[in-house]
């Protein structure tokens, strides 16, 4: 992953890593998902921002990526959520770690019932304020 310079640009990173590993990605939680798909929202703390010797910032910005699938049946269900959360772990590129994936939960969303694992990852990243039109 290049070094981003704004949230978005982060987001867009991760979801990009996301479709390529394969899966639908979402930058911003949406009231639908279409499973399967991975929705990247902000964890806490958000961003923490590191004071360099050279006087500039360096920021963290964390965030969960819900892994999501169908939940039609217990094992083929619980079986897809863990590939994908594998595959996803292993795409995600340099500049991005990730700590703990939480136990898999069913999360109703929209109209929709999805088994859920939130996967919880931090982007470092050289933030520069956006120019405002």
């Amino acid at each position: 992953m290049s070094t981003p310079t704004t949230l978005a640009t982060v987001r867009q990173a991760l979801a990009a890593s996301i479709q390529q590993a394969g899966y639908r990605a979402y930058e911003a939680p949406l009231a639908t998902v279409v499973p399967p798909a991975v929705v990247i929202v902000p964890d806490s703390p958000y961003l923490i921002a590191n004071t360099l010797a050279s006087g500039g910032i360096s920021w963290q910005a964390n965030y969960e990526l819900v892994v999501a699938v169908a939940s039609l049946d217990n094992r083929a269900s619980l079986d897809q959520l863990e590939q994908i959360i594998v595959k996803v772990c292993a795409s995600l590129g340099p500049g991005v770690a990730f700590s703990e994936v939480q136990q898999p939960t069913i999360e109703e969303v929209g109209p929709s019932s999805l088994l859920t694992a939130r996967i919880s990852v931090t982007v470092r990243a050289n933030l520069t304020a956006p120019t405002l039109t």
